[in-house]
């Protein structure tokens, strides 16, 4: 038996593949239904690839920053990985054998997964797309990413958990006596506050 998969199970990626898949009952191989133990195998390959791509956030393997172990983390931090993980089995599953034993064309759900997984790749490593408006048909799109925190309570990768705080972005308080919240709201939405009208003042003063 292959290795038993870490951060998933391979119920949660049989779920997804229902309908597309016709995994083995039994242990006797029979033709046209795909291996259990193989699907194992693609799902530990699956783990081993999610932490590739995110080794320049968090630390391999995944874990708590508290207790070291990964089943520790907050359940919602849990199924982030659970859920990332699962759509990359998914794909090298249906990547290896799509749809044998059934009839069903798989071939819009393979690019939807695909789509899938980069999305949530970018969330977990903090890189939220901004949407783009206005461009004109056929324009080439520049795309730009706003910076989001770390997942809670998952260890970061010791090459950047000195910078990666969940901080990074945030408007720095340069007042000492008022926070940041209200530093910032006052220098975008007070006209007297703000540095751009402060030296338009002075201009007009003839300073």
């Amino acid at each position: 038996m292959a290795n038993e998969p870490v951060y998933t199970t391979v119920d949660s990626v049989k779920v997804r593949l229902a309908g597309k898949v016709q995994f083995q009952a039994g242990s006797v191989p029979v033709d046209g239904e795909f291996p259990n133990d193989l699907l194992c195998q693609l799902i530990v390959d699956a783990e081993t690839d999610v932490e590739q791509e995110l080794r320049n956030r968090y630390a391999v393997p995944f874990r708590s920053i508290r207790t070291g172990r990964f089943i520790d983390m907050p359940n919602h931090s849990i199924r982030a990985v659970r859920s990332l993980v699962d759509a990359r089995a998914v794909i090298l599953v249906l990547s290896t054998d799509f749809g044998r034993g059934t009839h069903i064309d798989g071939s819009e759900y393979y690019k939807a997964m695909e789509a899938q997984y980069e999305e949530k790749l970018d969330k977990m490593l903090g890189r939220v797309r901004e949407s783009s408006h206005g461009l004109a048909a056929g324009s080439s799109q520049i795309v730009r990413y706003r910076f989001a925190p770390p997942i809670e309570d998952m260890l970061l990768a010791p090459t950047n958990s000195k910078a990666d705080d969940g901080y990074r972005g945030m408007i720095i308080n340069t007042d000492q006596h008022r926070d940041s919240a209200t530093y910032a709201a006052e220098q975008v939405n007070d006209p007297s506050k703000n540095y751009l009208d402060t030296f338009g003042l002075r201009l007009r003063r003839g300073n």
